[in-house]
């Protein structure tokens, strides 16, 4: 991990709209860049990242015994699917959720008056299980079905079994009409909230000796369900609303898995070189992806050494 990668970094993170971008390995912080002080106290928007934070509360309520197994179907939730009479949206799981390969057809439900109502009306376009196809409306319904198995908001869930634990107290999250929160794209934290994220998933679970969420968890939320196509040396997948991917590098191979928001929020985590990262940007769509190739660079140039 040499200070000229290091250096490379630096020069070219300064080029673009990146604000913060810090790794560590385990509990030591190698790599610093920080625009300003407000990137590491305002909370601003991590977007689908969002996502990610309510699959750890899924877990949560797991292990807690809340939600008895991820495979039941959510109608045990919204019984007013039974009324569709869709044999394929009564076999939409948890699981199929989780995994956003519910099968529902992608709608655009936030300029929608009711949006668990709008998300449960879509048709089901391909077997539930079958598909990956990326969809908020899959998030949203494990928020709300948080709200209805904790009889609380999903935020004040959250608050007692995650964020309080993390020492997570600046945060915004905004609500549907129906004051549920959203559970795909818009909670707001700084940058320090989500390192201390990072390191719950660095550590299996775990956050300064207190086991947050279970390290089982973190290990079926890190797992490839469904992979995509190759793309050069490298291939994707998902888990449990977190990304995958694994590089490949002569006949060396590493595996990553990451969350990601829009505009360049990520949080990258590399269990086998114990390394964790985190990137807050304003980037365009066109270099949004920016800081996941300046951090697949880096462990290239690992891989080398």
């Amino acid at each position: 991990m040499s200070e000229i990668s290091f250096n490379e970094l630096e020069k070219k993170v300064k080029k673009i709209k990146i604000e913060g971008f810090v790794i560590y390995k385990g509990n030591t912080r190698i790599f610093e860049y920080l625009k300003n002080k407000k990137v590491i106290k305002n909370p601003t928007k991590v977007y689908s990242i969002t996502k990610s934070i309510v699959s750890i509360l899924i877990g949560i309520m797991v292990d807690k015994g809340l939600i008895k197994n991820i495979h039941d179907p959510i109608y045990n939730f919204f019984p007013e699917i039974l009324e569709f009479n869709d044999p394929m949206k009564e076999e939409i799981t948890l699981f199929h959720l989780l995994t956003m390969t519910s099968g529902l057809q992608v709608g655009k439900f936030q300029s929608s008056k009711n949006w668990v109502k709008f998300i449960l009306e879509q048709p089901v376009i391909h077997r539930p299980g079958s598909t990956f196809e990326y969809n908020s409306g899959n998030s949203h319904l494990l928020s709300a079905i948080i709200q209805k198995v904790s009889g609380g908001s999903t935020a004040s869930f959250a608050e007692e079994f995650l964020f309080h634990p993390l020492g997570i107290k600046k945060y915004i999250w905004v609500k549907d009409p129906q004051g549920i929160h959203e559970g795909g794209f818009s909670i707001s934290l700084n940058l320090e909230d989500m390192v201390k994220f990072g390191f719950l998933l660095l550590n299996e679970g775990q956050f300064k000796s207190n086991q947050v969420v279970s390290s089982n968890w973190i290990h079926e939320a890190k797992k490839t369900y469904k992979q995509f196509e190759a793309e050069e040396d490298r291939t994707f997948g998902n888990g449990y609303q977190l990304w995958t991917c694994e590089i490949t590098n002569s006949n060396t191979k590493i595996e990553y898995y990451y969350a990601n928001g829009l505009y360049g929020q990520y949080i990258f985590i590399v269990p086998k070189l114990n390394i964790m990262a985190v990137a807050k940007s304003y980037l365009q769509d066109d270099q949004s992806s920016a800081p996941k190739l300046f951090f697949e660079e880096l462990l290239r140039s690992w891989m080398d050494e």
